[in-house]
């Protein structure tokens, strides 16, 4: 491969992997045309492809909002409810065991709130800590969590609103437009076959974002090998 096409194609991959932990942003709106109040904290990685699914996640499941089991916290806190697990498409190597139900916080729109009961979603689960809390199981937003009615990636609820994902707005980069319309079995397939990126595979017990960190400083490496290839 010349020079020039190694170099766009190692930055095309940075391009993508970094799309959304920086803050991409796919178009897509809450109700009333709000934007989804994102947390720029978490996660502090990206969840865009199917590489960064199973090199920074731990589980990739069918899941669902038990009716009933949401709680909102006093003042200003956030919600939570409890999350089931119906089907579990992909673990990856060294992962910890996944329980069959767990309690999580669910993300807040401006109106309304995103993951609720009555819906299915397909999602990946990590066991992490945030904000120097302790680590428990979570579902990773912001590109991890996609609608899954009538098991139909892409139909569902989704930052406040139901129906269809609009396949125009969806990132070039994501899953969520490359398996738009998908069953879930076609990205268990697609999993299954997609290698980790090396640095992640190497440190299976750092958290994600650690994982992540040692992936973004290889790619990092690697742009300045190829550019300084060029100018030699």
């Amino acid at each position: 491969m010349a020079a020039g096409a190694a170099l766009a194609a190692v930055v095309a991959g940075v391009a993508g992997s970094w799309y959304l932990a920086d803050g991409g942003d796919n178009g897509y709106q809450g109700c009333r045309g709000a934007d989804a109040a994102y947390d720029a904290a978490y996660p502090d990685y990206s969840a865009e492809d199917a590489q960064d699914w199973v090199s920074f996640g731990d589980h990739v499941t069918v899941f669902h909002v038990r009716e009933g089991s949401e709680k909102q916290a006093r003042g200003n806190g956030g919600r939570s409810a409890e999350i089931v697990v119906d089907k579990v498409l992909y673990s990856r190597d060294g992962a910890k065991k996944l329980p069959d139900s767990f309690r999580a916080e669910l993300w807040q729109v401006p109106c309304v709130p995103w993951v609720k009961a009555g819906h299915t979603y397909l999602g990946l689960l990590v066991f992490d800590s945030v904000a120097g809390e302790p680590s428990a199981w979570r579902p990773v937003y912001s590109g991890g969590v996609l609608p899954y009615d009538n098991e139909s990636i892409g139909t569902g609820e989704i930052e406040g609103k139901e129906g269809e994902m609009p396949y125009e707005d969806l990132s070039p980069f994501g899953l969520s437009k490359q398996m738009h319309g998908e069953h879930a079995l076609t990205l268990q397939s697609l999993l299954r076959k997609t290698e980790p990126y090396a640095e992640a595979a190497k440190h299976p017990n750092l958290s994600p974002g650690e994982r992540y960190e040692r992936v973004r400083k290889g790619q990092d490496r690697e742009v300045r090998a190829v550019v300084a290839g060029r100018m030699g």
